[in-house]
């Protein structure tokens, strides 16, 4: 979900119409006006206007696709730990002393721990005590595969945007070459569609932005008066730019109409990024008051940013 509410672009419509002065007789073209609504929103570009997304995609072949929608990379995380396609581990062990793993298709979780059964224990019993020990398992991952630990995500590592000169050329490197990379920490970098990885194979949990839609495929737009304003003005904008080229309006008039639309943008762009709560005011207050810059904020996907810090002066 976006941050602010979204209206349909048929809002700026039934204004646009009334404000350029336009005719019932003329027509405008319906694709024109959601293209240029589209534009304005990119030049406008401010984060909040754009929906928050999370997703989890497999690495196959050094690359996964980006998902569909994709606009814009926030942060990508890596799992660090193995398993086999559901990436479960958990291994069960019967009565009889064979080992069993679980093969939920959902479960997600990594961890080796075994679940005992007493072998004096009745046959029902001991089944029905490695069932329930393996539903506790499956349970605990489901919810907690994803918590923060002191280093970063359970399973999960940033990964990093690939820095070196042979980034890509490494990726094409025969199997068992050298691997030429200034670390040993994974890392990736973008090649539309795909994102490319310095491991061949394995899970990425992706945060990006996207465009929203409605159920037409048609951009929203912030149920804001400011980018309500400022889309219709660029509307106008290019609605009169073909008039200008012509030399049907005067050079004055069209500069005041560049003018309106770029100090609208501007406006739009600023209030949208401003925050305008008091939970918002009060987390940017606890980031920015610090003595200690915490500079390693990033390895644990900027998390609790908004805690305030806690000193301890000579033991006090």
């Amino acid at each position: 979900m976006a941050e602010v509410k979204l209206v349909s672009i048929e809002r700026i419509v039934a204004g646009l119409y009334r404000d350029a002065g336009i005719g019932s007789a003329q027509e405008l073209s319906e694709n024109d006006l959601i293209e240029w609504a589209g534009e304005a929103l990119e030049f406008i570009g401010a984060y909040p206007q754009y929906q928050e997304a999370v997703d989890y995609v497999e690495v196959s072949d050094y690359r996964a696709e980006v998902p569909c929608g994709f606009h814009k990379l926030v942060q990508i995380a890596y799992k660090t730990t193995g398993g086999d396609a559901c990436g479960c581990a958990i291994k069960i062990k019967s009565s009889d002393g064979s080992t069993t793993s679980c093969n939920s298709s959902t479960c997600g979780c990594d961890s080796s721990l075994e679940a005992t059964v007493d072998p004096c224990a009745a046959v029902t019993q001991a089944e029905d005590a490695i069932v329930t020990q393996a539903k506790q398992l499956v349970d605990y991952h489901l919810t907690y595969r994803f918590s923060t630990t002191s280093a970063y995500y359970q399973h999960y590592k940033p990964m990093r945007l690939a820095s070196s000169a042979f980034s890509k050329g490494k990726l094409a490197h025969c199997e068992n070459c050298i691997n030429i990379s200034a670390t040993c920490d994974e890392e990736y970098s973008i090649d539309h569609p795909y994102i490319r990885t310095s491991f061949k194979k394995g899970k990425l949990c992706l945060a990006y932005i996207k465009q929203p839609l409605d159920e037409r495929g048609w951009p929203m737009i912030p149920d804001t008066v400011s980018y309500v304003e400022a889309i219709k003005r660029y509307i106008i904008y290019k609605l009169k730019y073909s008039d200008f080229i012509k030399g049907q309006i005067p050079a004055q008039i069209f500069t005041k109409i560049e003018d309106d639309w770029q100090w609208y943008c501007r406006q739009a762009r600023n209030k949208m990024n401003m925050p305008n709560t008091i939970d918002k005011m009060q987390n940017l207050l606890e980031m920015r008051k610090r003595i200690f810059n915490k500079e390693r904020r990033y390895y644990g996907f900027f998390g609790n940013l908004s805690q305030g810090e806690k000193l301890t002066l000579q033991g006090k």
